[in-house]
């Protein structure tokens, strides 16, 4: 018989292997004695498998449930939880003071955690400014654009579309035959139109076609991919396999996404150069004349202004359609205080910072649905959040989601009751949806204006409620990055005068 000689290095190979195997399950049993036991973040509580692997974080992320699921770790952990082996979440407005207000002389500043804001981009500009001078220069030379005086003297843009939506809100519903208007793509409508006018003087035209524009739907489902760079900053190993936990689409529609806003810019830079005396009064005007900026920078810069501005409020637009018709008597009592002054003319943005049921409507909807649910990461320099010392180079956040729906700090948070804002002893900070200190929102001023305006305007004009069963559409809505909703179908029915 005949015997096959085996290779002479078999052996050597399969050694090679059993030893390569064998030390990586050592550095892993290695890495997970350290991270459960040994790492700074080790005393506090949170999932065993987030203390170990950014795949917990990771996951959270991408199934669209990232606020919901962080506020169950919170019900079974407390207070604070250990989201991934160097990363901790707080649910307590004290915590979000902590974190996000700005430094004193006793106090090191907590600064933006730079793997999460990796935008893909080349450059870092705004809101993915992580150096803190740098993002000092650039807000100052945009903060003029969002001051009383300039919103004031560009009022009448808002003013021109929330009017033009109103009118298209009731032909759209008579003509729905009872179906109802889509109040999630309309309000997004009206947030991008007026944010695309203010940012490069150029409207969208989704409201005067009552059709999403391409570039927001781009958007949409976009930002499903826009979280994959963040999350590959995290996870090296895994940048071959995180592309296909997104759609094919999603990729490709940030792609488009990027050359829509390439080619605008390319137009707003040619009309400052034609034009120079006159086109500087939006938001990209004083940013062009400076000529800091290189093209790479107008477009990432033109990205996070639309985005940023739009969509936020469109969200709180929608949320606000959505627990007013939830609850009949919230709506009566808002339509009394608005319809109580008269006339339609009446409704401006200086008439209408005055009305207290109005503003505590807003203030609900933001606090029972905020824009940005998520917690924003911050490095600890060292420092102590909510009586908790956290080590330096620790990433910690405050989500505004489970901070706002945390009974420890609200009494029944699930409950839409605007009256808890006019109530005293209200000690919660207002406006937590637009964080606090040196990187608060600078456009929540434009925000509030546009959020009373269309309310107001809405609730003057008609008499809204559901066209269907809604089912559990606060539930159903999912989170990548950015809220998407289903579909809320309501009736805008040209209010009674009886």
């Amino acid at each position: 018989m005949a015997f096959v000689e085996l290779p002479s290095r078999l052996p050597t190979v399969v050694l090679v292997a059993l030893f390569s195997l064998t030390g990586l399950i050592c550095y892993f049993i290695g890495w997970c004695v350290y991270t459960l036991y040994l790492h700074p973040l080790a005393k506090f509580p949170g999932p065993k498998v987030a203390a170990i692997t950014q795949l917990w974080h990771a996951w959270s992320w991408l199934n669209g449930h990232h606020p919901r699921i962080l506020q169950k770790a919170h019900k079974k952990y407390g207070n604070v939880v250990r989201v991934a082996p160097n990363e901790l979440s707080f649910n307590t407005v004290q915590a979000h003071n902590d974190i996000y207000s700005a430094p004193t002389r006793n106090r090191k500043p907590f600064i933006k955690d730079a793997t999460f804001y990796k935008n893909g981009d080349s450059v870092r500009v705004l809101i993915f400014e992580i150096d803190a001078t740098e993002h000092a220069w650039q807000r100052k030379l945009i903060a003029p654009s969002f001051s009383g005086t300039t919103l004031r003297k560009q009022e009448y843009i808002i003013q021109h579309y929330v009017d033009l939506l109103v009118e298209k809100m009731g032909s759209l519903s008579a003509a729905s035959r009872g179906a109802g208007v889509d109040a999630v793509e309309a309000m997004l409508w009206l947030g991008f139109d007026i944010m695309g006018e203010m940012t490069f003087s150029e409207s969208f035209g989704a409201v005067e076609a009552s059709k999403t524009h391409f570039w927001v739907s781009v958007i949409r489902d976009s930002a499903h991919a826009a979280m994959l760079p963040a999350l590959i900053e995290r996870m090296p190993l895994l940048r071959f396999v995180l592309p296909y936990m997104v759609s094919k689409s999603a990729i490709q529609n940030r792609k488009k996404h990027y050359v829509y806003t390439q080619e605008t810019i390319r137009k707003r830079v040619r009309l400052q150069e034609e034009h120079p005396e006159t086109a500087t009064t939006d938001i990209c005007g004083p940013v062009i004349a400076n000529g800091k900026m290189d093209e790479t920078s107008l477009v990432s810069f033109a990205q996070a202004m639309v985005i940023a501005g739009a969509d936020t409020v469109a969200h709180a637009l929608t949320g606000a359609t959505y627990f007013l018709c939830a609850n009949p008597a919230c709506l009566k009592e808002l339509q009394d205080e608005i319809r109580g002054l008269g006339s339609y003319e009446e409704l401006t943005g200086t008439r209408l910072a005055s009305l207290r049921y109005l503003n505590a409507v807003i203030e609900e909807t933001l606090r029972a649905f905020p824009p940005a649910a998520f917690g924003l990461p911050r490095v600890s320099p060292g420092e102590y959040v909510d009586g908790h010392f956290v080590p330096a180079g620790a990433v910690v956040s405050a989500p505004h989601w489970v901070i706002t729906h945390n009974e420890s700090e609200w009494q029944d948070p699930y409950t839409f009751r605007p009256e808890r804002w006019l109530e005293g002893g209200v000690s919660q900070p207002r406006n937590l949806a637009f964080s606090t200190g040196p990187r608060a929102c600078l456009g929540l001023g434009q925000a509030w204006l546009e959020i009373r305006v269309t309310l107001a305007k809405l609730v003057y004009s008609y008499d809204m409620a559901f066209a269907r069963e809604h089912g559990d559409w606060l539930g159903d809505a999912k989170m990548f990055t950015m809220w998407r909703e289903v579909p809320l179908m309501v009736n805008y029915r040209p209010r009674k005068t009886h």
